[in-house]
């Protein structure tokens, strides 16, 4: 059971990290990559594509991004439904829009991700820096020591998830600049096809779905945990199709739903919804029981509360008061001219707050030197919840009536 107060520390890497020392550079994959990015920059200033062209990189984009999120991230990664095969043949199909990596590829490394968040064990782990987490990790083909833990065998026995790692180099290639280009060039404009359709389509795949990896590692809300780094927010949601209620996900890998509540905005989400409500493509979805999640919201809820609690004065601690008795407590009023009276056996020193008082110093001064309980609760006035909690400011000693019976 989660401690509802106590600050939860995150597991900070070691200063030489296992895989690093073990990394090598991957230097075809960096190449690649950098590549892509710089013709992007030749598309985006030297070339304006035919408004076509404009429409197909769009819809291009939502479906490498539907491919990622819906199903190698939900449905292969966390099984957080079913699927039948021609639907995970589309997705299958949609995810190489992506370009990274196979579905087998990607989905190890993400479980390993949930499995060991913010370790050296994580494959971009958000503590090893922003820019390590969000691309530099691609440039290392390290060994992860855990991988072996990591279960795969819902992967090996999917004949898509089979097809598509066997054959994802030329499928990617294929869907992702051969196919652009070919419809580009139905309306003249096969360049305008491969780099805006190809090209521009990778990098905004790319850097929507390492956006998760980094800026949801680094900023927004933590409604639910406080346990790892993940956090959340609205306009990750949009760049990501709704991923970006990334604290609610880690706290909740299986459900089918990043956006939990209602008004979040997650088509991810309710594409799910769709092919499970109005057709026979997703027969079951995972939604994480309602108590949980609720458990989760307050566990949070209380622990902000104590964190605010503990910056706050609340007076004097009632056992570091010394004890007196109430003749003493009489008599020092009387001689020493204190402006002190008793509540609930507190001693009170009210110097300072008595021209602050909202009845007047007047009142106060009427029971200096004596018992004023009943008077505070109800006898004189029914006074607020802030009153009663602003007395032990003014403590200064406690009754003991047993040191009265003793003289």
């Amino acid at each position: 059971m989660l401690d509802t107060v106590s600050e939860r520390k995150l597991v900070k890497p070691q200063q030489k990290l296992n895989k690093q020392n073990e990394a090598n550079g991957w230097y075809a994959n960096g190449a690649f990559v950098i590549a892509t990015h710089l013709l992007a920059v030749y598309a985006l200033i030297f070339h304006t594509p035919a408004s076509q062209t404009k429409w197909l990189t769009f819809i291009l984009w939502q479906l490498a991004s539907l491919g990622i999120t819906m199903g190698y991230h939900r449905l292969w990664s966390h099984r957080a439904f079913e699927a039948r095969i021609p639907l995970r043949m589309a997705l299958g199909v949609m995810g190489t829009l992506g370009f990274q990596g196979s579905i087998k590829w990607w989905v190890l490394r993400h479980r390993l991700h949930h499995r060991f968040t913010d370790t050296d064990e994580d494959p971009y782990a958000s503590n090893r820096g922003f820019w390590f987490s969000h691309i530099l990790w691609i440039f290392q083909k390290p060994r992860y020591t855990k991988m072996k833990s990591i279960d795969s065998s819902d992967l090996v026995s999917d004949p898509v998830v089979r097809y598509q790692h066997t054959y994802f180099i030329p499928l990617a290639f294929f869907f992702g600049f051969i196919l652009p280009t070919i419809l580009g060039s139905l309306w003249n404009d096969a360049l305008g096809g491969f780099l805006y359709g190809g090209v521009i389509c990778r990098i905004l795949s790319w850097h929507g779905t390492f956006s998760i990896n980094s800026f949801a590692h680094w900023t927004g809300e933590q409604l639910y945990s406080n346990e790892i780094s993940a956090r959340g927010n609205l306009l990750l949601a949009i760049i990501t199709g709704g991923e970006g209620y990334h604290n609610f996900h880690h706290e909740f890998p299986k459900d089918y739903r990043n956006g939990y509540r209602i008004f979040d905005y997650d088509p991810t989400k309710w594409s799910i919804y769709f092919f499970h409500k109005f057709t026979n493509q997703i027969p079951f979805v995972y939604r994480s029981p309602e108590n949980e999640i609720q458990k989760a919201k307050t566990n949070m809820q209380l622990f902000k509360i104590h964190k605010l609690q503990d910056k706050l004065d609340w007076g004097v601690d009632p056992s570091s008061l010394p004890a007196i008795s109430y003749s003493e407590y009489n008599k020092t009023v009387s001689d020493e001219g204190k402006d002190w009276f008793v509540i609930d056996d507190f001693v009170l020193d009210v110097a300072e707050f008595k021209e602050s008082h909202p009845g007047g110093a007047r009142i106060l001064r009427a029971f200096y030197g004596k018992d004023a309980s009943k008077a505070f609760h109800g006898g004189l006035n029914i006074h607020s919840k802030a009153a009663n909690t602003m007395l032990a400011m003014f403590r200064v000693a406690k009754i003991d009536r047993s040191l009265d019976k003793e003289d």
